[in-house]
This record gives structure tokens, C-alpha cells and sequence, in this order.
């Protein structure tokens, strides 16, 4: 399972010293722009809109986790910043909203890979998919060269088999039996991303509490 980042240009960033400061507690500072750049980056992610009040509350867990780790375990953060500038460029460490989204998502992303890779289930994704309503794809008889019609997947048990075990060892060759008829499933790069975010955010809620206590753990 691929966990993917999505940064977007905000001219808005240039001008983050001059916004008012709209929080300032215990060494954290967090101006307008700030906010509205995050609720930005977290949209285009999660495809969910922050509130304010929420928005805040994600910047300074996400600074006091940074800053904790910064100082407690440098050598781990070394390694991210590798990583992230092997994988987005020098660029990204010239604006620090950038970065540290990147570094936190990153480190919450090591959660939900560690939860996807040992306990969810093929229950889970039962649960995942029926939140779907009348969700239809394309089905083929010959590996997608002619489409046979469109068939509604979300409730289909052998898909559900067929696309768990596809997840967990990480490949994308779908296919399905009706009435004793073998079919592929000819499901776009979008389709397959609609569902790996419905999981991604299914496994992100199910680790919120031990998340949280780990790194509040870590910071008091």
C-alpha cells in the first residue's frame, strides 16, 4: 500500500511573517497563514476541510512532535530529511510549513503502515467498502481490451478476496467470478485511489488513540 503526500504552491507562504499571530502558547506561534496553507495541504490529502479550531489543534501537535524529535532524536529526523529531499528536492526545506507537514505525515504514515501490514483484516475491508454506495466498474471477459458492462463491486465478495489479497502482497491484477463467468475488473488509477483513501483514513481513526498517546507520551 502506497501513502502519497500531495504538495501544493502557495503564493500565500511568502507573506507568513507579515499574518497575525492567531496562537501563542508554550513556545508555539501560529499566524492566519499558517493556518489556512495547512487546512490547504491537509484538503488536498484527505479530501476533508479542516475547521480553524481543528487546524490549530493538528499545527501544534504537529510542531511539538517536530520540535521533541528534533531535539531528543536527531539522528531519526536526519534520516527523514533524506529521504524527503531524495524524494521532493532541496526546495521543501526552504519553507517550514512544507517540510514539517511532510515530516509529520510522514512519521503518522509509519502508524498506519505498521496497523495495514500486521492486524487490518479482510473484515476491515468489508467495513471499508460498504461505505460505498452503488459503487460499479468496468468488467472485462479478455484483461480489459473490450468491456463487457459495469458491474457493482463494493458488496461482491470474491472481489472483496480478490482485492485484499492484491493490497497485501501489493499488486493490481483485479478479477471477479459472476455465475460462473470469469471476468477482470478494469478499475482506473482512481478508482484504486478512492479505495486505498478509504482505508488509509479507516486505519488513521484506529490508530488516532495510540498515536496520540505515543507521542504525547514522548512530549510530557
Amino acid at each position: 500500500m502506497v501513502f502519497k503526500i500531495i504538495l501544493i504552491t502557495l503564493l500565500s507562504f511568502s507573506k507568513i511573517s507579515y499574518s497575525s499571530i492567531v496562537y501563542d502558547k508554550n513556545n508555539i506561534s501560529i499566524n492566519e497563514i499558517e493556518i489556512n496553507n495547512y487546512i490547504k495541504l491537509y484538503e488536498n490529502n484527505y479530501q476533508e476541510k479542516l475547521d480553524n479550531n481543528k487546524a490549530i489543534k493538528d499545527i501544534v501537535l504537529m510542531k511539538n512532535t517536530i520540535n521533541f524529535l528534533l531535539k531528543k532524536n536527531p539522528v531519526f529526523m536526519t534520516e527523514l530529511d533524506k529521504n524527503i529531499n531524495m524524494e521532493y528536492g532541496d526546495s521543501i526545506f526552504k519553507n517550514s510549513m512544507f517540510l514539517n507537514f511532510l515530516r509529520f505525515q510522514k512519521i503518522r504514515n509509519e502508524f498506519i503502515l505498521e496497523y495495514f501490514n500486521n492486524q487490518f483484516s479482510l473484515e476491515e475491508l468489508e467495513i471499508v467498502l460498504s461505505s460505498l454506495n452503488d459503487y460499479k466498474v468496468p468488467i472485462s471477459k479478455n484483461n480489459c481490451m473490450t468491456i463487457e458492462k459495469l458491474h457493482q463491486i463494493n458488496d461482491e465478495k470474491s472481489f472483496i478476496s480478490d482485492f485484499f489479497k492484491n493490497l497485501k502482497t501489493n499488486q493490481k491484477n483485479f478479477k471477479i467470478k459472476i455465475n460462473n463467468n470469469n471476468y477482470h475488473i478494469c478499475m482506473s488509477n482512481e478508482d484504486y485511489s478512492e479505495i486505498e483513501n478509504l482505508i488509509s483514513n479507516y486505519i488513521k481513526n484506529k490508530t488516532e488513540a495510540e498515536f496520540n498517546q505515543f507521542i504525547y507520551g514522548k512530549i510530557n
